[in-house]
């Protein structure tokens, strides 16, 4: 059960990355307006506990926004414990 459970989250993560990955790169390559806004709907949940930690932080004298950074560090610490308890 438990290997079932962690391959589940090791698949969410990855989607969560792939995610925030066209997030990242929804500015550099031409979209349609309805995407832009699919992906900030869809990441604004996520990055939204990121950015609140980065306020508080000795990160907040940047003055770009290195939430969605720091999550895709997150997200692949998180796929790293699922495929360590896959391979136990």
């Amino acid at each position: 059960m438990l290997v079932y459970l962690a391959y589940c989250f090791r698949i969410f993560f990855v989607v969560l990355e792939i995610i925030v990955l066209l997030y990242l790169f929804r500015n550099i390559f031409p979209a349609g307006t309805f995407l832009k806004y699919f992906l900030l709907t869809i990441t604004a949940p996520i990055l939204f506990p990121m950015q609140c930690l980065m306020k508080h932080s000795i990160l907040n004298t940047f003055r770009v926004d290195i939430s969605p950074y720091i999550l895709l560090l997150v997200l692949s610490y998180l796929q790293g414990i699922c495929s360590w308890l896959l391979r136990q």
